[in-house]
This record gives C-alpha cells, sequence and structure tokens, in this order.
C-alpha cells in the first residue's frame, strides 16, 4: 500500500453504490490494544466475489474528531490481493500490530492514522472524479458531518469495533467486542485475548474493570446525576443523565433555562413564558392559550394568511407544530369561551395577515383581498358576517359577497382582525376556509381550519 499523507479530497456517496471494487465494507477496527496506541488494525469485508483489484482505485480515509482538513489522512491501495471470494477479508495493519498478533498483514499501516477515541474511518474508491465514500464509521466524540447517522458512541479504544449489521447507520450496525480477530485475505487468523480486563485491577489503557472505577463517577464525566457501571473495562454512562446541568444535552429538549433558543412567540403562541420541566422537557402550559394556525399551504406563501385561535388545549407543540384541527369539550373554559355545558362550544377565532411567524419561512407582503370560501357559507350569516366586518375594520375596504378587498392595499404588518365567536355544536364541527391574495391576486394563500366540539 502506498501512504498519501497530504488532504485527499472526497465526496460522500451512500453505501453500497455499484461501481469497481464498491462491493467492500469495513468490517473490524482497532484503535488500541491493552494501551498501545501503535497496536491498530482495520479489517475489510468483501462482500462480493472479484473484488481484489484495489491498486489505485481504493483508499481508507481517516478523520480526527471534528473531520478538520488537516487532521485527515489518507492511504491508497497501490496493490491488490488475492483472494476473490465472497466474505474474503483485507487486513490493514501497523508494524506493531503485526509484531504483538505475528500475522503478516495485507497492507501495513502508518501509526497514528487512526484515533482511537473519536474520529471516523471510510472505505473509498475512486470514481473517476475523485475518491467517494462507499462505507464509514464514525465513532465517539466525532462532530464531522456524517452521512452514516449519528456517530456510535462506542470505539476502538483498547478494543475492537465489530459490524453487526449493513444498515449505513453508524448506531445500528456496531458492537465492541474485546477479543478482536485479525484475518488477512487468505484466510489466516490469529486472536488478541483480552488478558487483563476482568480481573478487577485498572491496567494501562483501561478506564475501569470490573466495580474498580478509578473513582470516577456520572458527575465527574460532566453529568448532572445516575449511575456510573463498566463494561468491557469502558465507562458505561447509559444510566448517567445530563438533565439538571442547564444545559442541553444528547436528546433532552431543555434544561434549567437553556431552552434552545425557543420562545411561546417562537413556537406560534401569542405569548407567555416558556418553562422546562425537571425532566427536560419544554412546558408549554405557561405560554398564552391564543397561538397562530398556518392553515397549510406552500410555505413560501403561508404566512401570508394565518388563523389565531384560542384553545388552552390545542396549541403548538415543543417544535412549534400546530394542527389544523382543534378540538373543544363543551364547558371547558380552556377553549369554550361560554364557559359552560350548554351544547355549543363557542371558539375565538381571528384572521391575521402577513405575519413575521418564525416557523415559516417566506417574504411578507402587502394583502389586496381576503375571501371566504366554502359552498356552505352564508355571508349575511354568522360568523361569516362577523368576520368579513371584522376583516373590513382592519383598513380601507370594500365588501363583495363574501370577500373583502383592500383599497388601497393593506400594508401593515402583522395585522389581525377582532376575535369572531364561533359557535360549534356539541358533536358536530365547522370548517372556516379563507383564501388571501396579495399584489393584483399572485400569490394566494389557502388556509383551512377545522373547529370541533365534543360532549
Amino acid at each position: 500500500m502506498k501512504y498519501v499523507l497530504a488532504v485527499v479530497v472526497v465526496t460522500c456517496a451512500a453505501f453500497g453504490v455499484a461501481r469497481a471494487q464498491g462491493r467492500i465494507a469495513l468490517d473490524e477496527i482497532v484503535g488500541s490494544w491493552q494501551g498501545n496506541d501503535e497496536i491498530q488494525y482495520v479489517e475489510l469485508r468483501m462482500l462480493a466475489p472479484d473484488q481484489t483489484g484495489l491498486a489505485n482505485v481504493a483508499a481508507l480515509i481517516f478523520d480526527d474528531a471534528t473531520a478538520s482538513a488537516d487532521g485527515r489522512r489518507a492511504a491508497i491501495f497501490t496493490s491488490n490481493v488475492l483472494r476473490a471470494v465472497e466474505g474474503a477479508k483485507i487486513l490493514v495493519a501497523t508494524a506493531q500490530a503485526r509484531d504483538t498478533a505475528g500475522i503478516v498483514p495485507d497492507f501495513l499501516l502508518p501509526t497514528g492514522f487512526l484515533r482511537p477515541t473519536a474520529g471516523r474511518v471510510c472505505y473509498a474508491v475512486n470514481s473517476g472524479q475523485g475518491f467517494s465514500f462507499v462505507d464509514c464509521v464514525a465513532y465517539g466524540a466525532f462532530t464531522g458531518d456524517s452521512d452514516f447517522g449519528a456517530p456510535t458512541p462506542l470505539t476502538p479504544d483498547n478494543r475492537a469495533l465489530q459490524r453487526t449489521a449493513f444498515s449505513g447507520r453508524n448506531r445500528q450496525d456496531w458492537r465492541t467486542v474485546l477479543d478482536p480477530v485479525l484475518e488477512k485475505n487468505s484466510g489466516e487468523t490469529v486472536t488478541l485475548p483480552a488478558t487483563l480486563c476482568g480481573d478487577g485491577i485498572i491496567a494501562q489503557g483501561e478506564e475501569c474493570d470490573a466495580d474498580a472505577l478509578a473513582g470516577a463517577s456520572c458527575a465527574s464525566l460532566g453529568f448532572a446525576k445516575g449511575k456510573l457501571a463498566c463494561v468491557q473495562c469502558h465507562y458505561d454512562t447509559s444510566a448517567c443523565t445530563a438533565c439538571g446541568n442547564d444545559a442541553i444535552n444528547a436528546k433532552e429538549e431543555c434544561d434549567g433555562n437553556d431552552l434552545g433558543e425557543r420562545t411561546c412567540e417562537s413556537l406560534g403562541y401569542t405569548g407567555g413564558d416558556l418553562t422546562c420541566s425537571d425532566k427536560c422537557k419544554v412546558t408549554t402550559s405557561t405560554c398564552e392559550p391564543s397561538f397562530y394556525v398556518a392553515g397549510g399551504g406552500p410555505p413560501k406563501t403561508d404566512c401570508l394568511g394565518e388563523w389565531r385561535v384560542k384553545n388552552g388545549v390545542g396549541g403548538p407543540n415543543v417544535k412549534g407544530k400546530t394542527a389544523a384541527r382543534q378540538t373543544c369539550k363543551d364547558g371547558d373554559a380552556a377553549c369554550d369561551a361560554d364557559g359552560t355545558a350548554n351544547g355549543t362550544c363557542t371558539f375565538s377565532v381571528a384572521a391575521c395577515f402577513s405575519r413575521e411567524d418564525a416557523r415559516i419561512k417566506c417574504p411578507l407582503s402587502s394583502v389586496s383581498a381576503w375571501t371566504l370560501l366554502g359552498s356552505t357559507v352564508d355571508p349575511a350569516s354568522p360568523p361569516a358576517s362577523d368576520f368579513l366586518a371584522a376583516v373590513a375594520a382592519l383598513a380601507p375596504s370594500t365588501v363583495s359577497g363574501r370577500a373583502v378587498t383592500f383599497t388601497p392595499m393593506l400594508a401593515e404588518k402583522d395585522a389581525c382582525s377582532a376575535d369572531v365567536a364561533v359557535a360549534v355544536p356539541a358533536g358536530g364541527k365547522v370548517v372556516l376556509k379563507a383564501r388571501t391574495d396579495a399584489l393584483t391576486g399572485k400569490p394566494k394563500d389557502t388556509d383551512v381550519l377545522r373547529l370541533a366540539c365534543t360532549r
């Protein structure tokens, strides 16, 4: 193998792309052994026969924890292998791994290319326009971009990362083993036995051993609380939690005062104070009960017209998603404006225009007209007549049938009509549908709001 220390420019490709020598996958990786970072190897597996022509068309790419250009190393194969059967291995190992295991690898790997605790290893082929990734595994605290999903928290430090599946996702496809097996293309194998791990004494390269944790705890490792364990002489933090350290970690929605830059307003509420529960979940119960419903349509025009609804039990979720169907139980004061179980839910609804909504990325525009749609809408009766009057009151306008036309156009941003009471019989529903026109009728935004009342 010829070793190239210069940066190799590569483009990402999905695993399994059909090309010459593209049916080869990473199979086992060791970044250090018994505390010796010079004992390293990468083992490849042929997923189809006739994948032996590696010379100058295949390479191993090694990245550091950030996938920085300065930290990248590439080893380009400059010769072929002989055994061409499906399942055959290709062993790329350092001189120290060779001498320790007593096996001559198919290719020699320079020491230091492979990072034991955080990094990425990729198998790549030259498709004629540079090297493209065929298969990769990112591990540890790797923070670079990855087309193979989030990095596996497992590392090849003092043990082996071993392939178990081919989903193309780092966390699903790999496990760790303490007794790695080196196998070269000829089929010859050698096992490196874990002679130190398990004796209860922390040896070189071990973070822990059985109950011996070297004084470490979840808290000392940066977590808020939990019980630290030891697995394969590595810290097992699966029972640790960072919830409570005032910083969002892993899958937490929030932590203390760290709300991930969310506010009630950014989620679609009219106001209020967002809070975080002791389980690091965003709590919207302290947001105001009124919120905005875009009502559907292409995102590029969806901010032109929106509905504002008061419903203390149907607001946006932590991602700002709001259902276009709003449900209220008769008599529930959180959503029923009449506050009594009288066979009717009374919703408070307003029509809003050109809102700068953080959830929708679209240009704001002046409004030329607003039209109530639907064959069942009687413009002379509530709630249609009330909506038409409320919208018309926003600016100089004329009302004709179901349409309000602004003259001149409504240029005010974040303009909302007065609230309109929409009565929905218990067990029934009311559908509101409206179209908002900008400029000379283009673009248009059609929004639907479905209101349902339960007993």
